[in-house]
């Protein structure tokens, strides 16, 4: 059975969906990769996103302060925040928000490939 998810990635220069997109186009997600909070607002309105995942620093350094604005509109939409340090004070401000999951990329890849096909598992039942 194939997958039907649809993933947008928001990170500077894109780095994190060129290390996924093997694994992603396996999986057959389709992936739009933007970089910057603006591309992020108007792929959420104008396509229908299952999971979202954005680096925390994206180059206006909203990161943070959209994913308030995010839930707000999409509540149900799973957020997968990233960051390049470890940083409980951040992780914990992040998650009090309802993030989905908190990847810190020096950590692998892994974990995040999972958090990813279980945020898609959970969007496509709330849909």
């Amino acid at each position: 059975m194939a997958n039907t998810g649809t993933l947008l990635i928001s990170e500077p220069g894109s780095k994190l969906a060129t290390d996924l997109a093997i694994w992603l186009n396996d999986k057959q997600y389709k992936v739009r990769a933007v970089d910057n909070i603006k591309d992020v607002f108007m792929a959420l309105q104008c396509e229908k996103i299952h999971v979202l995942v954005m680096d925390v620093c994206i180059p206006e350094k909203m990161g943070y302060e959209a994913i308030s604005i995010i839930k707000s509109m999409y509540r149900n939409l799973p957020i997968i925040i990233a960051t390049d340090e470890n940083n409980p004070e951040l992780e914990s401000c992040v998650r009090q928000m309802g993030i989905f999951y908190y990847h810190v990329k020096s950590f692998g890849m892994d974990e995040l490939m999972l958090a990813i096909t279980n945020a898609m598992t959970r969007s496509s039942r709330k849909n």
